[in-house]
């Protein structure tokens, strides 16, 4: 199958100026009767115009933002003029970010988009031209091409240095906008007469609910003073509705962003993506909604419905899905069960656990329930679920220029950045420092820049042997090995599936729930 590159909606929060207030302000009458003089509508300079022409699920005062103010480039790092309701000409670049949070030198902010209108959206009325997605009932007399200009190759460009990224509306001298405005609020001009003294809000963050790894960055463009965020410009200032110049950013995430997280929900839902939340911390995003995949007999609950491999129509006439593959029925023409086990609505089951129906994330030993992952350790990159440990990217196929990572798909390492401890490995995944490069043996993994052995600390299910990384069936009791059914014998059952979310991870098992797998036919 192949697999999403999903994004998901972080939490908000309000923004105010330091002197309380609330932003972004509504767009003032003035600038509206100019907007209907030229034959736009009213939100053509809106910030609610914008997102609801870009088909974004934004409210502009609620999920208002001044963070995350530095990005982590990704590949495909593209940027967008979207709004102007400003009337000055400037360029718009990014910038190497530093621990200390200093202000790069003019010439070390690299321009991406031209201050030239004709240039940056081809604009052909050199006076006015709003929004990129806009008509106007004056037709011919405002036409512009909206220009997506890229830095795709910023990893490998030789001013960046490899770190986090700022972006910067660049001021210009001889115009009313000559003050730079950072994304970085603490790079802004602080007032002084506040207490305490911090930085003026200029800079608006909103994270697109449309697109993963994208950002739109609104700007007030006139300069602020240490005394008042309004500014006074040719009799112009601040106005605070921050639609000045809005750009549109992709491929970039926050720090922390694009790591592998646990969602909390149930079966593949489980997985997920961190990403922004907007006072700067990363939060777990859902990749995957129950309902969006549908089932498969692969020993996963694909669509989150807290069942595993339920439905018809799983397999061909004439096999049953038995924890993730299709197998024959069982007392069905040559297919014998193991001594010990006996056939019960075509699988092959322990004797003892016959008419025995267990609780969620439990499976029937020796007529008993017991938490099919309980004290479970799976080998690295494996989880456990209905008491065995699979790879959830066995069965998953992504698209060039990614990789599967605990069932879903999502950049090569080479496109985002490894969490701590972790450096990118020639596969496109995040290895342990040392270990980039480093061929192990068969039944072994590199761990901190050494091969070890596979199976080391690992606790298979119902105390299976593990060899050469994988983990066997678990006997019954009497010795008898308990397989995957059919010719070859029965297995463990789940009436419901086992809790996915609870130490989910490369190297960990899950431990009981209700998020389980493979429930026994018609129990």
């Amino acid at each position: 199958m192949l697999a999403p590159l999903a994004g998901a909606v972080p939490a908000s929060a309000a923004v105010e100026q330091l002197d309380g207030t609330r932003l972004p302000t509504p767009v003032r009458e003035a600038e509206l009767g100019l907007v209907r003089g030229r034959g736009f509508p009213d939100n053509a300079v809106t910030l609610d115009g914008l997102f609801m022409y870009r088909g974004e699920d934004i409210d502009p005062v609620a999920d208002a933002s001044t963070e995350p103010g530095v990005f982590s480039p990704l590949c495909g790092f593209t940027g967008e003029l979207v709004l102007r309701g400003g009337g000055c000409k400037v360029a718009f670049g990014w910038y190497n970010a530093t621990a200390s949070g200093v202000r790069p030198p003019d010439n070390q902010i690299y321009e991406l988009i031209p201050a030239d209108t004709s240039v940056a959206f081809r604009c052909e009325d050199n006076d006015f031209c709003p929004l990129a997605t806009m008509m106007t009932t004056q037709a011919g007399q405002h036409d512009w091409t909206p220009t997506q200009f890229s830095a795709a190759d910023i990893r490998n460009d030789a001013r960046y240095q490899g770190g986090l990224v700022g972006f910067a509306l660049i001021g210009k001298a001889g115009t009313y906008c000559t003050q730079t405005k950072f994304s970085q609020r603490e790079l802004n001009t602080v007032c002084t007469s506040c207490t305490p003294n911090e930085p003026w809000v200029t800079t608006l963050i909103y994270t697109s609910t449309a697109s993963p790894d994208a950002f739109y960055v609104a700007f007030e463009d006139l300069p602020v003073t240490p005394t008042s965020w309004k500014g006074s410009q040719g009799g112009y200032e601040n106005d605070g509705d921050f639609n000045d110049f809005v750009y549109y950013i992709t491929g970039v995430t926050c720090q922390g962003g694009g790591q592998i997280c646990d969602t909390g929900l149930q079966g593949a839902c489980a997985v997920g993506r961190t990403g922004c939340a907007t006072e700067g911390e990363t939060e777990c995003l859902r990749v995957l909604e129950p309902g969006e995949q549908s089932e498969r007999c692969d020993n996963i609950d694909n669509d989150c419905d807290g069942e595993v491999d339920n439905g018809e129509g799983l397999c061909a006439e004439g096999l049953v899905c038995n924890r993730g593959s299709c197998v024959p029925y069982c007392g069905r023409g040559e297919v014998v069960c193991d001594a010990g086990l006996v056939c019960e609505e075509g699988l092959c089951v322990e004797e003892a656990c016959v008419g025995v129906a267990c609780e969620g994330g439990q499976v029937c030993v020796g007529g008993s329930c017991v938490g099919g992952c309980d004290g479970v350790i799976c080998p690295a990159n494996q989880e456990c679920q209905l008491g065995r440990c699979v790879d959830l990217c066995a069965q998953i196929e992504c698209e060039d220029g990614a990789v599967c990572e605990r069932g879903i798909c999502q950049s090569n390492c080479g496109c985002r950045t490894c969490p701590d401890g972790k450096t990118c490995g020639d596969d496109g995944r995040c290895v342990d420092v040392g270990c980039k490069g480093v061929t192990c043996a068969e039944g072994q993994l590199c761990i901190g820049g050494s091969c070890t052995d596979a199976c080391a600390g690992v606790v298979c299910p119902g105390n299976a042997p593990c060899a050469r990384g994988f983990c066997g069936d678990p006997p019954i009791n009497g010795g008898v090995t308990a397989s995957s059914g059919g010719q070859d014998g029965g297995g463990l059952f789940l009436d419901e599936p086992p809790d996915l979310t609870s130490g989910a991870g490369a190297g960990a098992g899950a431990g009981g729930g209700d998020s389980g797998f493979v429930p026994k036919p018609d129990s």
